[in-house]
């Protein structure tokens, strides 16, 4: 789902902003082309005017005066009197024939009702628009026709312009233009690809981490439902063992909701609605009433549980004291269960301390158990991360420090992880100083 929504974006992208890049550069293509057209037409009309102007005045023309004109322009000067045509070679040969191109520019004024073999009678000057040609090979020109009558009858005047060359380049533009779209599209389509990977990276993540956690979660339920129809189905079939699968029933219902309910703030999390009342907290009664509630459970499992106060009073806090004590709660109980699980007496201890600097109070819970190797601790705060795969510990979830983290992160505070002074692991809470 990811990649095809990932292919679907890059598309989308690629093909929007390819359009605007096509209309930018076909836009700046027409101006080009319109405007060098125009500059030209603008051009021929004027050799044009001054030639007919030329024509009505003078009687004769030079040829050496005709010959700089036809090679400063490119021109193709072709003048009539009375329908017998001047004796001039010309200055340069074009790539179809001269006299092929005369007459295909009269064929063209002819449509124009514009008839170099006669005088005209309605007017004393007719002259056709200006009109494109296109020779055998290919070679272009543009050009007008003049008749115009005198005392001695009529003349004449082809003036065509090789615009070969120029045609040449809005083709050579064109492909310009067309190669610089294709490598922009391209560049285009990778830059998008690019971005819209990085866009989709957190997506990815999070439908990674919620398929994970579906699974997870899936496991984890399957187990005590399985104990709970195991145990039903048991005392249908041996009454005498009811009391005892009743109690399993409860204990692993009990397990189940426990679970649940802890899915449920996460979820609650998730969804931007897990919402309580942010106040002022005196940590150190927090703690003391912490240690006070854990203190028979320790003893009883012969567990040293210690708690450390600075001399002076600690500052209090910006938090919610339940969600403070649970997070608490959750490290003694880490602590309780994996922190003291070596044989050594001597390591049988937690320690609740507590210290402040200016900004932040520190709240933490130290064990001298196994530890945790420094390559693992950035998972700890994982849902359902627990260092042993096969979960042989059927009394927790790997939830505890998620939740932890969750809650943290709700009053703005912090964890963190470090390794206990002689061996052991020490989580910490780093939470804001009070202000008014």
């Amino acid at each position: 789902m990811i990649k095809r929504l990932h292919r679907h974006l890059t598309l989308l992208f690629t093909i929007a902003t390819g359009l605007i890049l096509s209309l930018v550069l076909g836009t700046t293509y027409f101006y080009q082309f319109t405007q060098n057209q125009s500059h030209t037409n603008s051009s021929f009309r004027n050799q044009f005017f001054d030639l007919t102007n030329k024509l009505e005045q003078d009687s004769s023309f030079s040829d050496t005066w005709l010959a700089r004109l036809e090679s400063d322009g490119q021109l193709i000067i072709h003048i009539e009197e009375n329908g017998h045509p001047l004796f001039f070679p010309g200055s340069w040969s074009p790539e179809t024939d001269r006299e092929t191109l005369v007459e295909m520019a009269k064929e063209e004024a002819l449509k124009e009702k514009v008839d170099t073999s006669r005088r005209p009678f309605s007017f004393s000057l007719l002259n056709s628009s200006v009109f494109s040609l296109e020779g055998k090979y290919h070679d272009t020109y543009i050009g007008s026709v003049v008749v115009l009558s005198t005392e001695q009858g009529f003349r004449s005047m082809v003036l065509l312009a090789d615009t070969t060359a120029q045609t040449n380049s809005y083709v050579f533009q064109g492909l310009f233009f067309l190669g610089l779209e294709i490598i922009g599209i391209i560049a285009l389509f990778l830059v998008s690809r690019y971005v819209v990977g990085r866009a989709v990276k957190p997506v990815a993540e999070y439908h990674k981490k919620q398929t994970e956690f579906v699974a997870a979660a899936s496991h984890e339920l399957r187990s005590p439902l399985a104990v709970i129809q195991t145990c039903a189905m048991a005392i249908t079939t041996m009454p005498e063992q009811a009391p005892q699968m009743a109690l399993s029933i409860q204990k692993e219902s009990k397990r189940a909701g426990n679970l649940i309910k802890n899915l449920l703030l996460l979820a609650s999390a998730d969804s931007g609605t897990l919402q309580t009342q942010m106040e002022s907290v005196e940590a150190d009664t927090l703690l003391l009433q912490l240690y006070e509630a854990y203190e028979p459970l320790c003893q009883d499992k012969g567990i040293k549980l210690k708690l450390k106060l600075p001399e002076d009073i600690l500052p209090e806090v910006h938090g919610a004291k339940h969600w403070i004590y649970q997070i608490i709660s959750i490290f003694v109980d880490n602590a309780i269960t994996y922190g003291c699980m070596l044989s050594d007496e001597t390591k049988s201890e937690i320690i609740i301390n507590a210290k402040f600097t200016k900004r932040e109070v520190l709240l933490s819970v130290a064990d001298h158990g196994p530890g945790i190797p420094t390559e693992y601790r950035s998972q700890v705060f994982n849902r359902f991360y627990q260092m042993d795969p096969s979960r042989k510990d059927k009394e927790h979830f790997g939830l505890g420090l998620s939740i932890a983290n969750t809650l943290a992160k709700q009053m703005k505070a912090h964890l963190t992880v470090e390794e206990t002074a002689g061996g052991g692991t020490t989580f910490i809470l780093h939470l804001l100083r009070y202000s008014e």
